[in-house]
């Protein structure tokens, strides 16, 4: 898999992009231990307290959990929520 972004803009109130951002809020807010409310989709993943060992914890989470196939590089390539997803609904690949 490829770790460029597609050149298609992802409209933001698509439903797969709003389910997405909601599951990665909440999955990085049980990572970190704090309220989902307190996590920004446009801060870096780093910055609310994501590291190596966190952050391969979620990529297995999206591949068991939501059956994208991603490189356990997704969280640095892509480093916030916001980037996450536009990526996978862009094109990520899906198992």
């Amino acid at each position: 898999m490829s770790a460029i972004r597609s050149e298609t803009p992802v409209a933001a109130d698509t439903s797969e992009y709003q389910e997405l951002v909601e599951w990665l809020t909440m999955k990085v807010a049980e990572y970190v231990n704090v309220p989902p409310d307190t996590i920004g989709i446009d801060t870096a993943l780093a910055d609310c307290g994501i590291d190596s060992v966190s952050g391969l914890a979620l990529c297995a989470d999206l591949r068991y959990e939501k059956g994208f196939d991603v490189e356990t590089t997704i969280v640095w390539d892509y480093p916030t929520i916001d980037a996450i997803a536009e990526y996978l609904v862009a094109g990520g690949e899906a198992q």
